[in-house]
């Protein structure tokens, strides 16, 4: 087998084999985390000033919105002075 064949081979693997390692590292580190959730730990919120919407439109559960009227009838209507 051609040498360049044999290293583009080995920097395939190496690179399978880093890709395996890390993907491990974040389950190991999803099931502590559940764990943690489960047990009620006391370890602070790493990022207390995050906070991520509840609905698609931006909104949170607890600061839902009536549903709003549609443009016409949210605008007063308006005299034009066009000369």
């Amino acid at each position: 087998m051609h040498p360049e064949m044999i290293r583009a081979i080995a920097a395939q693997q190496a690179a399978d084999w880093q890709a395996d390692a890390q993907a491990s590292g974040r389950v190991r580190l999803a099931r502590q985390a559940r764990k943690a959730r489960r047990h009620g730990s006391s370890t602070p919120d790493p990022l207390p000033g995050v906070r991520v919407p509840d609905y698609v439109d931006g909104t949170f559960h607890h600061e839902a919105q009536p549903a709003r009227a549609s443009n016409t009838e949210a605008q007063p209507a308006r005299a034009s002075n066009a000369v």
